[in-house]
C-alpha cells in the first residue's frame, strides 16, 4: 500500500510539472515558440553532404490557405511539397541510379524535383554528362545553382525553376525521379508523350504505376534498404 501511494505521488508530481511547463511555455514570446516549432520541423530535412549550403529562412505557407491567398513563392513551394517533398537521396543511391542507367558523356540527365542538385552534379562530375535539374522550390534552386557555380560546372549543369509536369523533356536521354506515387502517376503521360525511344527513366523507391521495369536494384544506406527501378522507353509502357 505504501509503495502504491509513493507511485501515485510521483505521478501527481509529473502532472504538476507538465502543467507548470505548459504555463511557462505559454508565456514565452510567440516568436520564440515559432522558432522552436520550426527547429523541430527542420530536423526532418538533413543534408548528408557537408558541402551543401544551409537552407535560408522563409515564411512558411499557411496550411489552410487557398492557392490564390498565397504569395507566388509560397504557392510554388506548396506545389513543390505536394509533388515532391524535399528528401535527399543518399549518395550511394545516386551512384547506383546513374550506374544502372549507364550514364556516359553523351547523355543529358534530367532530374525532376532536383532538390539540392546532387544527382545532376554527380552525373557531370563522375560521368561527364550534361545535367538539367528541374525544381519548383525557389530556395533549393538558388542553393543548387550556387553549388554548381562553386564547382565550376556551369558548362555542364543547368538548374531550371519550373514545374516538372510542364518542363520540356525533348532533349533528355536519362530521367531520374524520386517522387510520391501520385506525382509519378501524373508524370507518366508526360513522359510517354515527350521522351524519345531509347530514353532511360530511373525511379528511386517509388515505381511508376503501369510501367514495367527492365532492371531493379537494392541499395543499403543509412540503415535502410532503397530500391532503384530502371525503365526503358517505350518498352516500359508498350503492351
Amino acid at each position: 500500500m505504501e509503495f502504491f501511494m509513493l507511485k501515485l505521488r510521483s505521478a501527481r508530481e509529473l502532472v504538476r510539472m507538465a502543467a507548470v511547463l505548459m504555463v511557462l511555455f505559454a508565456g514565452v514570446d510567440p516568436l520564440i515558440q515559432v522558432g522552436f516549432a520550426q527547429t523541430q520541423n527542420n530536423r526532418r530535412r538533413v543534408y548528408t553532404n557537408d558541402d551543401i549550403p544551409s537552407r535560408g529562412e522563409a515564411k512558411p505557407a499557411p496550411t489552410n490557405a487557398k492557392p490564390n491567398e498565397l504569395e507566388p513563392e509560397q504557392t510554388r513551394e506548396a506545389e513543390a511539397k505536394r509533388i515532391a517533398p524535399f528528401v535527399t537521396t543518399p549518395m550511394v543511391v545516386v551512384e547506383k541510379m546513374l550506374e544502372i542507367a549507364q550514364v556516359t558523356t553523351s547523355d543529358v540527365v534530367f532530374d525532376l524535383g532536383s532538390g539540392d542538385g546532387r544527382i545532376v552534379i554527380a552525373a557531370a562530375q563522375k560521368h561527364g554528362a550534361r545535367g538539367v535539374g528541374v525544381e519548383l522550390d525557389h530556395r533549393l534552386v538558388v542553393e543548387s545553382t550556387e553549388k554548381v557555380k562553386e564547382l565550376k560546372l556551369e558548362d555542364l549543369v543547368t538548374i531550371r525553376e519550373e514545374d516538372l509536369l510542364k518542363t520540356d523533356l525533348s532533349t533528355a536521354t536519362v530521367v531520374t525521379v524520386y517522387l510520391l506515387l501520385e506525382a509519378n502517376s501524373e508524370l507518366r503521360p508526360v513522359l510517354e508523350k515527350q521522351l524519345r525511344p531509347g530514353t532511360r527513366v530511373v525511379a528511386h523507391d517509388i515505381r511508376i504505376p503501369g510501367w514495367e521495369s527492365s532492371q531493379q536494384a537494392e541499395v543499403k544506406a543509412d540503415g535502410n534498404t532503397h530500391f532503384v527501378y530502371l525503365y526503358k522507353v517505350p518498352d516500359a509502357f508498350r503492351k
